[in-house]
């Protein structure tokens, strides 16, 4: 599984992807997190399951919706959750998120 997650500069979530991998890791799950810039989105999205938009970037959301493909959910991360690099907590709306995305596209087909 694939994450993007989006902040600023590309470096200021590096904490929290390490607390949301350590998290994956105990609940033996196969994940790849990238931390991306806004700029750095277009490179990074590929082959993703979920985009994470980041605090410093919630006024972008819009935008990064419309740069991903419609198959990838984008999901604004909690921003106390965030702050507070609850690992566990992000990653479990993030695989909320996917699962819902999934059933929900499954519906309209």
């Amino acid at each position: 599984m694939k994450l993007v997650l989006v902040c600023y500069s590309g470096s200021s979530a590096s904490i929290l992807r390490d607390r949301m991998l350590a998290w994956a890791r105990a609940n033996l799950l196969d994940v790849e997190i990238i931390v991306s810039s806004l700029a750095g989105l277009d490179e990074d999205k590929e082959d993703a399951d979920i985009v994470l938009v980041g605090p410093q970037v919630r006024c972008a959301l819009a935008s990064v919706r419309e740069r991903v493909p419609e198959r990838i959910p984008v999901m604004a991360v909690d921003t106390r959750d965030y702050g507070m690099a609850k690992g566990d907590r992000v990653m479990q709306a993030a695989l909320d998120e996917i699962r819902q995305y999934k059933e929900h596209k499954i519906h309209m087909e």
